[in-house]
């Protein structure tokens, strides 16, 4: 095998501001493969007039890309201390994939990125508790963390502005006891997918977000026993939020004053919370209806006082278990249809429907 180049970071930094200077009015490419890089690559500040590609490339010490204007950058199959990409202003995509491991944090709080961020396949180590942070982030395409995207820490993606799709299917996301995925006041105008194979150890905050199509959890694990699994508390769904067909959650979800614009599909998921609140939706605003039947088990109180359901509270064939406590309220809450509690329905603990309007 032949063993990689050597080089240092500033040799290399010199090779990038020629090769961007030399280039015509088409935008050129700057490869790199198969290279070690010998202390920090610092281009923090400058304008590149080119796309970079690192390919199987070793880095000993941060990159530093804050500030920066380019028109992309990938790293495929590279393995890295750092990435400090705070302010940075892409043109197109920025790719951090193919088995790309990061050692410590990647920030991207702040940066404007014109095209899609694409972590697949990436590995991120982490450090103090974060692993990737895409806060108040402007990104035009899709935010991609899937197919063994995996990450040891927060991820931070409170405040950003997402124009696509975040897509986190066979996603992990590790961070026990903490919050292992942070959504908290986002903007995001496409589907958000949580679901086949994404797994998430710890808090996945979605609180007083806006997302502008669907919330799709099917197949999707959420883990975080005793504490919160789920925060969607204000959160806002212009279309159907689906936490169903083997959608597992341990520990307690909240959608307390949420809205929605169509469905809560809740068909054959399991909200796991003994002796607390398997689903707190007080306040909950639903458009159309709530779905809770046919294999649907939730253990632990399932709570929607005060809640407008435009529609039907459809509960056949659902199990509702918390014995000695609630384990269905509806208390003063409204619905603008039916509430079905028959053919199979099964209660272990009280069912509350004081002051409820059907």
């Amino acid at each position: 095998m032949t063993p990689n180049r050597r080089m240092s970071g500033a040799e290399l930094r010199a090779e990038l501001l020629r090769a961007s200077a030399s280039s015509a009015d088409i935008p050129q490419s700057f490869d790199c493969a198969d290279a070690d890089i010998v202390g920090p690559l610092d281009l923090a500040g400058v304008t590149l007039d080119c796309s970079i590609s690192f390919i199987n490339c070793t880095f000993d010490d941060d990159v530093i890309l804050r500030e920066a204007s380019l028109e992309s950058i990938q790293f495929n199959a590279c393995r890295l201390i750092g990435l400090d990409c705070r302010g940075l202003r892409l043109k197109s995509d920025f790719q951090l994939c193919t088995g790309s491991e990061v050692s410590g944090v990647v920030q991207l709080d702040h940066a404007s990125i014109e095209g899609n961020l694409s972590c697949n396949g990436a590995l991120l180590h982490g450090r103090d508790g974060i692993a990737l942070s895409v806060e108040a982030a402007q990104i035009a395409g899709h935010v991609l963390m899937c197919n063994g995207f995996t990450a040891s820490g927060c991820v931070n993606l409170r405040n950003a502005r997402v124009g696509g799709m975040l897509y986190c299917a066979h996603g992990i996301f590790d961070n026990p006891g903490g919050i292992a995925l942070a959504i908290d006041d986002a903007d995001i105008g496409g589907h958000v997918m949580l679901n086949h194979g994404f797994t998430a150890r710890g808090i996945v905050s979605l609180a007083r977000a806006h997302l502008h199509r669907i919330l799709y959890c099917v197949h999707g694990t959420f883990e975080n026993p005793d504490g919160v699994a789920l925060n969607a508390a204000g959160m806002k769904v212009d279309g159907r939020v689906s936490l169903s067909e083997w959608f597992c959650a341990k520990g307690a979800i909240s959608m307390r004053g949420a809205i929605l614009g169509e469905d809560l599909l809740c068909v054959g998921g399991l909200f796991m919370n003994p002796g607390g609140n398997a689903l707190d939706a007080e306040g909950l605003e639903v458009r159309r209806h709530i779905r809770m039947h046919t294999r649907f088990l939730a253990q632990g109180a399932v709570l929607f006082p005060q809640a407008k359901i435009g529609g039907s509270l459809y509960c056949s064939n659902g199990r509702f278990e918390n014995r000695g406590g609630i384990a269905l309220s509806a208390k003063n809450a409204t619905f603008g249809r039916d509430l079905s509690l028959g053919s199979g329905f099964r209660a272990e603990g009280t069912v509350a429907l004081d002051g409820a309007k059907i």
